[in-house]
């Protein structure tokens, strides 16, 4: 039986606030892509664990610590829509919250795209828009 796509959605963001890479690595396809919007100084598409894995780590500097809180998880199909605040501690002890809305498509107990907005209209938009493909071809 397949596993819940949710539920692997939410042990990925547990892994990445135990900055558990490897075991967080281990639910995305060797093949994933990975797409970060713009605003964000990393925007661009990242190829594969490999190039996944160095944008967390680079990601990960900056903080003492730093965690994925989930507020709302949605289906359509295999995709996962999820709206979450990554919460970070600088070095000096000070905590930061930044918002985003996410799209994760799930196959085989694996991510297989992986998108990220840190904007409020783009990533609802980007999921609307996966919902009304998923229903059209239903």
């Amino acid at each position: 039986m397949a596993e819940d796509p949710v539920a692997l959605c939410r042990r990925a963001y547990e892994l990445y606030g135990e900055a558990d890479f490897d075991g967080l690595l281990e639910l995305f396809g060797e093949d994933v892509e990975v797409y970060v919007a713009p605003p964000n100084f990393e925007s661009g598409i990242y190829h594969g664990r490999a190039a996944y894995r160095g944008l967390i780590e680079r990601w990960g500097t900056a903080w003492s610590q730093m965690r994925i809180e989930p507020r709302e998880m949605t289906t359509a199909g295999d995709w996962v829509f999820a709206v979450v605040d990554y919460v970070g501690c600088t070095r000096d002890g000070l905590e930061v919250r930044q918002p985003s809305w996410e799209l994760s498509l799930w196959r085989d107990g694996q991510v297989r795209r992986y998108d990220v907005y840190f904007d409020a209209v783009q990533g609802p938009r980007a999921f609307a828009e996966r919902a009304a493909e998923v229903a059209a071809a239903s």
